[in-house]
C-alpha cells in the first residue's frame, strides 16, 4: 500500500511543518514582550504556518494518494 511504503516521506514533512510552525513561535520572542496575548496570537500563527507547509507537501503528492486512498478492488 502506498501510504505505508511512503510512511517516512510523510512523517519527515510533518515534522518539518511542526518545526516551521515553531519558528514562528519562537520568533515572536524575539522582542522580549512576552504576554499571554502575544503568546496566544504566536500559538495561532504558528498552528497556520504548519497545517500550511503540510498543505503545501499534500497537495503536491495528492495525485498519487487520492487515487489509491479509497479504492476497495
Amino acid at each position: 500500500m502506498t501510504l505505508r511504503s511512503n510512511k517516512n516521506e510523510i512523517l519527515w514533512n510533518l515534522i518539518n511543518s511542526g518545526l516551521a510552525g515553531l519558528l514562528v513561535l519562537l520568533g515572536s520572542f524575539a522582542d522580549g514582550n512576552i504576554s499571554l496575548t502575544s503568546f496566544l496570537a504566536a500559538t495561532v500563527a504558528a498552528g497556520v504556518v504548519a497545517i500550511n507547509k503540510f498543505k503545501d507537501y499534500w497537495d503536491l503528492e495528492k495525485g498519487e494518494y487520492s487515487q489509491k486512498l479509497f479504492n476497495f478492488f
